[in-house]
């Protein structure tokens, strides 16, 4: 049977894509063989230029396992909060528009650990909406010369009190109330994996 899962790795600025077949978008392609993986340091090596890189192979799992051995996997919770008139929680840090999230701590679920950092990174009390993850992302990046690539899945959750307030020690600037839809103040200040969240969120929405 194929193995038709997709993942995507963000790495600084430039998108992996492990796919059975490239994308409809014109990208950057690599095919390898489902049982071989491009080694991490070829992989840098070719987002360095190629900011939209698509690896081609029979079988995307096996393919994104072998790569994420070479990396220190890091596993991290976030929450997407929405008010009932649907607009959502967003935090500023490091002149970004970004969504609260953190490292899951020893003895907790994905789904704790993302209401916990939502209540110390802004003072907002929420609540799961559902029993699963809204979304998954990965992102690969150098810390002091350790490569990291961080999991962090996403939960959507709804307002159930409080203010808003920044978590200073945590360099974060503002804590703020925007729209989900078509909103350049914070689209065009943010990282491409909030915007897959997002849609992630819209796309459940519209389901609803």
């Amino acid at each position: 049977m194929q193995d038709n899962h997709t993942y995507t790795i963000h790495i600084g600025g430039a998108k992996v894509v492990i796919a059975t077949l490239p994308p409809t978008t014109e990208c950057a392609t690599l095919t390898v063989d489902g049982h071989v993986s491009i080694s991490r340091a070829k992989l840098l090596k070719k987002v360095e230029t190629d900011k939209f890189l698509t690896i081609i192979t029979p079988n995307p799992a096996q393919t994104f396992a072998l790569l994420a051995e070479e990396f220190e996997v890091v596993e991290a919770a976030g929450g997407v909060v929405v008010r009932d008139d649907g607009a959502m929680l967003m935090i500023r840090l490091r002149d970004r528009w970004d969504l609260p999230k953190g490292h899951i701590e020893a003895g907790e679920s994905d789904s704790e650990a993302a209401l916990r950092e939502v209540r110390e990174e802004t003072g907002i009390v929420a609540e799961l909406c559902d029993s699963e993850p809204l979304a998954t992302t990965w992102h690969a990046y150098d810390t002091y010369g350790r490569w990291e690539l961080k999991r962090t899945r996403w939960w959507r959750m709804r307002y159930a009190g409080g203010e808003p307030m920044a978590q200073a020690e945590e360099g974060i600037t503002c804590v703020a109330w925007m729209t989900t839809a078509g909103d350049a103040a914070w689209r065009n200040q943010t990282y491409e994996t909030i915007k897959m969240v997002v849609a992630a969120l819209d796309d459940k929405t519209n389901r609803l």
